[in-house]
């Protein structure tokens, strides 16, 4: 009888670890699909957001006129263009790095690696940022200058929030958090 309880009581062992065991994996699998498909209707939106607003916040901020507006267009469009590419990178980047972390024997030079080429991409991102500033202020009299420094200065000032319209994932290029 004590050999038959044994049996029974590994059995229900196994089948409890088991049973925890398919729900971990299951839990796993359905936030991760959660995940992505917040991270696609994100971008959805991010889609349908008019690229007018953030035109309109520096007309109105800075006072542009009509040939400044078509400048400043052209200006924001190869700033997005560019920023929008850099950032897709940089999140592709993150995801390896995570799954590298998540590997049985994480490779440290392949993280180290990694690693370099998301602070490349970060200064190559603050140097897009810095060209769009001078393309705008070359754009600018002195008085929009100013009032364009002030906008910056106000993006890095954790005190004061600027209310840029922005896409959902840029992650803070705009207001600091």
């Amino acid at each position: 009888m004590n050999s038959a309880n044994n049996k029974r009581t590994l059995i229900w062992v196994i089948v409890i670890l088991v049973a925890t065991n398919l729900s971990t994996v299951g839990s796993f699998y359905y936030h991760r699909i959660t995940e992505i498909k917040a991270v696609q209707s994100a971008q959805d939106n991010q889609t349908n957001i008019p690229g007018e607003q953030r035109t309109r916040f520096f007309r109105d901020e800075l006072d542009l006129d009509a040939d400044q507006i078509d400048q400043f267009r052209e200006i924001n469009r190869t700033f997005n263009r560019t920023a929008k590419s850099i950032e897709m990178d940089l999140s592709q980047l993150r995801e390896n790095m995570i799954n590298e972390l998540g590997t049985q024997n994480p490779d440290s030079a392949r993280l180290a690696q990694i690693a370099i080429e998301i602070g490349e991409n970060h200064r190559e991102l603050k140097q897009v940022t810095s060209n769009f500033y001078l393309n705008m202020k070359k754009i600018c009299n002195e008085d929009q200058q100013a009032k364009l420094h002030e906008i910056f200065q106000s993006m890095l000032d954790k005190e004061i929030q600027v209310n840029l319209p922005r896409q959902r994932n840029q992650g803070g290029r705009w207001r600091n958090k």
